[in-house]
């Protein structure tokens, strides 16, 4: 029997999560902060993580992560998406000579100053085993990579909200509010102007605030934005289903918004 070795470390990768197949799971602590991750680990009913790195930085990650890989010797690795957990994956997947499997490989923003996009073409390049979450995607790689193998499932994500969590719960204000996450490195440098600009919308803002967000909060919000903690899974899936508008630079909220309308 095939040994497989999952590593996760973030929100999107939590919910895209197959929690029946059976595979060593490796939480890096890319998401440390109980908002973004116990929340999710307890609202999913994902058990507890086999290893918990508790790292943030990609090398100590990287490190920490080929010990656990030389002592469990999986014969895969399974990477999701391209977060700086995705690249540690498949580093030490590289470097240690084990085949790895990309989920949502092949997407593309064709923005090569994106982190994330340089990302995605590494590990790309590196997996022998591609799952693409549409034909695009598949068709991407079939033109541009001669190494591996190219499936195409669909989006884990959706499947995760159809098969879990679809919202049921309509709420007094519904479409009454606009729902906004900002996280994205280059959004940090114009987090002030951004802000400012959406002050001047009609409809009162819940902006779900992730920590690094909130570290670089150093201004007065608007009247109409006020802050939110994360919340889980299930609720934000509710909380957007009846936003009027989401305004986010999240791959995944953006996915989400457009299969709920």
């Amino acid at each position: 029997m095939k040994k497989f070795l999952t590593v996760i470390g973030n929100r999107p990768q939590l919910i895209k999560l197959d929690k029946e197949f059976k595979s060593i799971l490796v939480y890096t602590g890319q998401h440390y902060s109980k908002g973004l991750k116990d929340v999710f680990f307890k609202g999913l009913k994902i058990k507890k993580p086999d290893y918990d790195l508790r790292v943030q930085d990609l090398g100590v990650m990287i490190d920490k992560l080929t010990e656990v890989v030389k002592k469990e010797k999986p014969d895969f690795i399974i990477v999701y998406g391209d977060t700086r957990s995705t690249l540690a994956g498949a580093m030490v997947a590289l470097y240690e000579n084990i085949k790895l499997i990309h989920i949502e490989a092949g997407c593309r923003s064709h923005n090569s100053k994106m982190v994330e996009e340089r990302i995605r073409t590494i590990v790309d390049e590196i997996a022998l085993i591609h799952f693409t979450p549409s034909q695009l995607s598949k068709e991407l790689l079939e033109m541009n990579y001669k190494n591996g193998d190219v499936y195409n499932v669909g989006a884990t994500q959706i499947d995760a909200m159809y098969n879990h969590v679809f919202p049921t719960k309509k709420p007094k204000d519904a479409y009454q509010y606009n729902v906004l996450t900002i996280h994205r490195d280059e959004n940090m440098k114009n987090l002030d102007t951004i802000l400012e600009a959406l002050g001047q919308t009609d409809k009162p803002i819940r902006f779900y605030c992730h920590p690094k967000t909130k570290n670089n909060l150093r201004f007065d919000l608007p009247d109409n934005i006020t802050i939110y903690d994360p919340i889980p899974y299930k609720e934000m899936i509710n909380e957007i289903a009846f936003a009027d508008k989401i305004i986010t630079d999240s791959g995944g909220l953006q996915v989400e918004a457009f299969f709920l309308k």
